[in-house]
């Protein structure tokens, strides 16, 4: 028997008797199971911890969270402007490794660090769609990856198109708009109760085309919108002619002369036109330094007109290139009237910064070397190798096979004068083409030349412009008549072009004036000059002399020599003595009294070329009421673009000499002279001012 004894606490003052095992009473017996049980599931409870613990949830066994990508959207950038974005991911394990995914592409200028972060300089706009791809750090890397789509803008967007050239009702247009600014691509349309002209219709791409079937004036309202949504809309003024003239069936010839990205340009060619659609053709090109080339086909191209007389010509090189042509077509054009000048102006130069210069075309009817015979005077103009301007006139005599007696022969070179008598030469011609051959000043000088007819010739260099050879182009014509002094006798309109340098740059120098002459020896002229400016009106007297056999005329004062090769009474190639070297023409004028009814009816044509990147090309109609009113209508080329179908209205004052002040909306200064009742010469102010001639 065992006890305990407790005297601080009698309650515990008893005796207990441990019974044996199998003596335990029912109760004792339930106690002890109970504590047992406890035991068990503590033990179990302890077990189940440890193998949670054990698969991975607090000791780094456990899997980690799925890989994802945050980043859904992107803030805009916009070009030449510094752009950074980072990327977001979550779930994983350890660091992130960012990259593109295969095949994709963020905007020009920006890169994916591997870090997330894209960054750079946007330098195109328009809208990406790209995706990207992020992997964890763990042995077996978990991976994600999420399509995005990042915008550059090109700054405010902007319809930049302006008015086109104008369409003609039964032939096809086409008219590419065109946007700026916003986030490329765009979308095309027209705004709201607005519609194109009647017969055209407006892709989503911006382009408008069609067969116009309805003439008139219209201003549809042109609506473009980015790839964020962004609109902006613009009204268009828009000209749809009449079904207009057309030019007659039959031989042309041409000639252009300007400047372009390589330096000085000049052609001339020739081409069967049947039903405005260009057949076989030639030409010849001299540009700059590169030298010339010849014989090139003409691959096709084709004329359109419209109503008003302004239209345009297309010739298709050998280059595979088109050259769009602007011309102004006078009414007097027949298959049989080599005289009327078709005035033309390359009109492909957007920019200002590509080819660009005027030129003439001209009803052909040539014939072959036996009929160039007799007594020529020629012109030409040019640059010579340090871009200075260059003028050259002289006469001669061909034999009709192939020989030259040169009479004389005077050159303005930037202001030094250089006279040559008995020079040779010769020359070959078919009934289209022909080679002419100088010897002057112990130089040879090549040209070609395409006929308008055996009497007048479209010419052009053929020498590779060097030190000693400039590169001209001009005019071959037949004199005809006796020469003296009375071949200079009554009044003649005077249009001379030349280059002028003004603060280091060379600008159009441009004179228009009126010559009297008293058949006596003596001449006086009144004219105008543009020379950066409308010049005050100046005068000129001199006395003249003339030689017989060549033509020359020597005109004396106490300014600048001028030298007059005759073509016929009162009509001259002039060439002047100034640093301008200024040249050009004498015309005789017809008729006397002149008031406002001399200036009458509706005149065509354009401006005379310069080889000058300053240089104003541009053909026009001017309409005269006879009552003061003028209407001018004109497409220009020059050094910040094209110009389409602008009109100016105005009024006209003539004097009793001819002379005609024009005073229009647009503010450019226009002095007209009246040539013929149907001619007049023009001196425009507009852009660099250039020297032009209109005919009805």
């Amino acid at each position: 028997m065992a006890y305990i004894s407790n005297s601080s606490h009698p309650q515990f003052n008893q005796t207990f008797t441990r019974p044996s095992t199998g003596g335990r009473s029912k109760a004792a017996r339930r106690g002890v199971g109970m504590c047992l049980g406890f035991l068990r599931l503590a033990c179990g409870l302890v077990f189940l911890v440890a193998l949670l613990i054990g698969c991975g949830g607090g000791g780094g066994n456990n899997p980690p969270t799925p890989i994802s990508i945050l980043t859904s959207t992107l803030k805009d950038g916009a070009i030449n402007s510094t752009y950074t974005a980072t990327l977001a991911a979550t779930g994983g394990s350890g660091t992130y490794t960012w990259s593109l995914s295969s095949g994709s592409n963020l905007p020009a200028g920006l890169t994916l660090s591997a870090a997330g972060v894209i960054s750079g300089t946007p330098t195109t706009a328009g809208l990406a769609n790209f995706s990207v791809d992020v992997q964890d750090s763990e042995t077996s890397p978990q991976t994600a990856t999420a399509p995005l789509k990042l915008a550059i803008s090109g700054g405010t967007l902007a319809i930049t198109s302006t008015s086109p050239t104008a369409g003609q009702v039964g032939t096809s247009f086409t008219f590419q708009l065109i946007a700026q600014g916003g986030v490329p691509p765009y979308t095309w349309s027209m705004a709201d109760n607005t519609t194109p002209p009647p017969g055209l219709t407006l892709s989503s791409g911006g382009l408008l085309s069609g067969t116009p079937t309805t003439a008139g004036q219209y201003n549809p309202e042109f609506q473009v919108t980015d790839a964020e949504n962004n609109s902006f809309s613009k009204n268009i003024p828009m000209t749809i002619n009449p079904a207009g003239e057309s030019l007659p069936d039959g031989s042309y010839a041409f000639e252009f002369s300007g400047i372009g990205p390589n330096g000085a340009v000049v052609i001339d060619g020739g081409f069967l036109l049947a039903n405005q659609t260009v057949g076989v053709g030639f030409y010849d090109e001299n540009v700059g330094t590169a030298g010339s080339q010849v014989n090139q086909d003409l691959a096709g191209g084709a004329v359109v007109i419209g109503a008003n007389g302004l239209g345009q010509l297309t010739l298709k090189l050998a280059t595979s290139q088109t050259v769009t042509f602007a011309l102004a077509a006078p009414a007097s054009i027949s298959a049989a009237n080599n005289d009327t000048n078709i005035r033309i102006i390359e009109f492909d130069d957007k920019t200002g910064s590509g080819t660009r210069g005027s030129g003439v075309l001209k009803s052909a009817n040539g014939g072959d070397a036996s009929q160039i015979v007799n007594n020529y005077a020629f012109s030409f103009t040019g640059v010579d190798a340090s871009q200075n301007p260059i003028a050259i006139a002289g006469s001669f005599k061909a034999d009709g096979a192939g020989n030259i007696t040169g009479y004389a022969a005077d050159a303005n070179d930037n202001g030094m004068m250089i006279n040559e008598t008995g020079f040779t030469g010769t020359y070959t011609a078919n009934s289209v083409r022909g080679t002419i051959q100088f010897k002057l000043n112990g130089n040879t000088y090549n040209y070609s030349f395409y006929q308008v007819s055996a009497s007048e010739l479209l010419a052009i260099s053929l020498d590779t412009l060097s030190s000693n050879v400039p590169l001209v182009s001009g005019l071959i014509e037949q004199q005809t008549g006796t020469f003296s002094t009375t071949s200079l006798k009554g009044a003649g309109v005077v249009e001379l072009n030349g280059l002028a340098v003004l603060s280091g740059t060379h600008v159009p120098d441009v004179t228009l004036g009126l010559a009297t002459a008293d058949g006596n020896g003596n001449l006086g002229v009144v004219y105008d000059e543009y020379k950066g400016q409308l010049l005050t009106p100046q005068t000129f007297n001199g006395t003249y002399s003339v030689d017989a056999t060549s033509g020359r005329v020597a005109l004396k004062s106490t300014g600048t020599p001028t030298i007059l090769y005759l073509l016929n009474n009162n009509q001259a190639f002039v060439l002047g003595g100034d640093a301008s070297a200024s040249s050009g023409l004498l015309e005789p004028q017809s008729g006397s009294g002149f008031n406002n009814g001399s200036f009458k009816g509706n005149y065509l044509g354009g401006s005379l070329p310069l080889n000058s990147p300053s240089a104003m090309n541009e053909v026009a109609l001017a309409a005269a009421d006879g009552n003061g009113n003028v209407t001018i209508t004109y497409d220009n080329s020059g050094p910040k673009g094209l110009v389409s179908n602008t009109t100016t209205t105005g009024t006209y004052s003539v004097g009793s000499n001819g002379r005609i002040t024009v005073t229009a909306a647009d503010g450019t200064a226009r002095v007209f002279y009246v040539v013929s009742s149907t001619k007049a010469a023009l001196l425009s102010g507009e852009g660099n001012g250039y020297l032009g001639s209109l005919e009805q």
